[in-house]
C-alpha cells in the first residue's frame, strides 16, 4: 500500500537539525561526533570544527565509567532509546540543567536535550518559598503560645493583689470601724497597691523587650561583655565575697545581638547575686565550649540551688524558687524569651544547698 505521507528531503532535515533550539548531536559507534547542531555549540561553548571527529570522552571525561555512557552504549546495541531526567552540564558562563534523550539513527546515536534550567531555578525558588512559609508558621505558632502564656501568667498573678484589695476595701467600707482601726488595713492595702504597681512595672519590662528584639547581629568577645556586668554589680560581687573564674579560651566570641547577649548574662549574674549562700563565699565559673558546631554558655555557681524537679517552672512569668529576698520573677522569663527567640536553648542543672548550672546553646 502506496503512503500518501509527503517525504522530507535531506536538505529540509537539515536546516530542521541546524535550528532547532534545543541541542543535538550525532555519535558514531566509536562514541566520536560526526555533527552537531548549532544550538549545541552555543551551549558547549567549542567550535564546531574542533567538536567533530572527537570522542565524547575527550570532551567530557567524567561519562567515563558511568551509568549514562553505558546507556548510550546500549542504545547503539539494541536500539531501545533512553532519557535523563535531570543533568547538569557546567559551561563557560553558567550551569546549565537538562534532560536527554538517547535513540539509534541508523548506524548512528542520536542525543537530543531540553534547557530545564530555568523551571528547575523556578521549582527550587518555590521549595524555598514553602520552606520559609513552613518556618514563619512554626514562629508564629510560638509567638501565639508565648503569647497566650503570657496572658495567663499576667491575668493569674494580678487577680490575687486586685482580690487581696477589693476585700479591703470592703472591710473599710461596711464593718463601720474607727479612724485609729483603718490604719492596719490601710497598710495592708499599701502593701497589696505596690505589689501590683511592681508586677505591673515588670509586666511593662517584659513587654518593652519583646517588643525590641532586633535581628541585628554582631561579633561580640565573652570577656568584654563578662567584664562589663561584672563593673555594673561590683558592690553586690564585694558583698558577697565573690570569686569568679571565667575561662573563654575554647570559644572567646560569638556572633550576637550586643542587648540581648547582655541581658542574658547580667540577668544570670544578678539571679546569682541574690541567690548565694549565706554561709559561704559566692563562686561564679563561666565558660564557654564549642558542643555539636555550637556555642555553649555554661554559667554555675554554688548558691543555694533548688529541687531538680522543678527546673521546667523557673523559667515562667512571675515563677520564684525563693522568696526571702525580694524579686519578682522575672529575669529568667525574660532569658528563656531571649534564647528561644533567636532559636537556642536553656537548660538547667542544680541542688539544693549545692548551687545551680544554667547551660545555654546558641544557635
Amino acid at each position: 500500500m502506496k503512503s500518501n505521507a509527503p517525504k522530507i528531503d535531506n536538505d529540509l532535515k537539515g536546516v530542521f537539525f541546524e535550528n532547532a533550539y534545543s541541542p543535538f548531536v550525532i555519535l558514531n559507534r566509536d562514541m566520536d561526533f560526526v555533527d552537531v547542531n548549532q544550538a549545541a555549540v552555543t551551549t558547549i561553548g567549542v567550535v564546531k570544527e574542533n567538536f567533530i571527529g572527537k570522542n565524547i570522552l575527550d570532551l567530557f571525561p567524567y561519562l567515563e565509567g558511568t551509568e549514562r555512557y553505558d546507556s548510550y552504549k546500549d542504545v547503539l546495541k539494541t536500539g531501545v532509546s533512553t532519557g535523563f531526567d535531570e543533568l547538569i552540564f557546567k559551561g563557560e558562563n553558567a550551569e546549565i540543567r537538562f534532560m536527554s534523550r538517547a535513540f539509534k539513527i541508523g548506524d548512528y546515536l542520536g542525543i537530543t536535550t531540553l534547557d530545564v534550567t530555568n523551571v528547575i531555578n523556578t521549582i527550587d525558588k518555590l521549595k524555598s518559598t514553602e520552606t520559609s512559609l513552613r518556618e514563619v508558621n512554626k514562629n508564629l505558632q510560638r509567638k501565639n503560645k508565648e503569647l497566650e502564656d503570657f496572658s495567663y501568667a499576667a491575668a493569674h498573678d494580678l487577680r490575687a493583689p486586685l482580690t487581696n484589695l477589693k476585700s479591703l476595701l470592703h472591710m473599710i467600707s461596711d464593718s463601720g470601724l474607727t479612724i485609729n482601726e483603718y490604719v492596719p488595713i490601710v497598710e495592708k492595702m499599701k502593701v497589696v497597691a505596690k505589689v501590683m504597681c511592681d508586677k505591673i512595672r515588670a509586666l511593662n519590662e517584659v513587654i518593652a523587650i519583646k517588643s525590641n528584639f532586633s535581628d541585628d547581629k554582631e561579633e561580640m568577645v565573652f570577656s568584654e561583655v563578662v567584664s562589663k556586668i561584672r563593673a555594673a554589680y561590683c558592690q553586690e560581687i564585694i558583698e558577697g565575697r565573690t570569686i569568679i573564674k571565667e575561662d573563654f579560651s575554647s570559644c572567646p566570641k560569638i556572633n550576637y545581638n550586643p542587648d540581648q547577649l547582655e541581658i542574658i548574662i547580667q540577668n544570670l549574674m544578678s539571679n546569682t547575686l541574690k541567690y548565694r549562700h549565706p554561709n559561704r563565699k559566692l563562686s561564679i565559673k563561666i565558660t564557654t565550649k564549642v558542643i555539636d558546631g555550637k556555642t555553649t554558655f555554661f554559667f554555675k555557681d554554688n548558691g543555694l540551688g533548688f529541687e531538680q524537679n522543678l527546673a521546667d517552672k523557673i523559667f515562667g512569668l512571675f515563677k520564684r524558687m525563693h522568696t526571702h529576698v525580694e524579686g519578682l520573677g522575672i529575669g529568667l522569663y525574660i532569658i528563656h524569651s531571649v534564647i528561644n527567640r533567636n532559636g537556642g536553648e536553656i537548660n538547667v542543672n542544680s541542688k539544693i544547698n549545692k548551687g545551680t548550672e544554667f547551660i545555654i546553646q546558641f544557635k
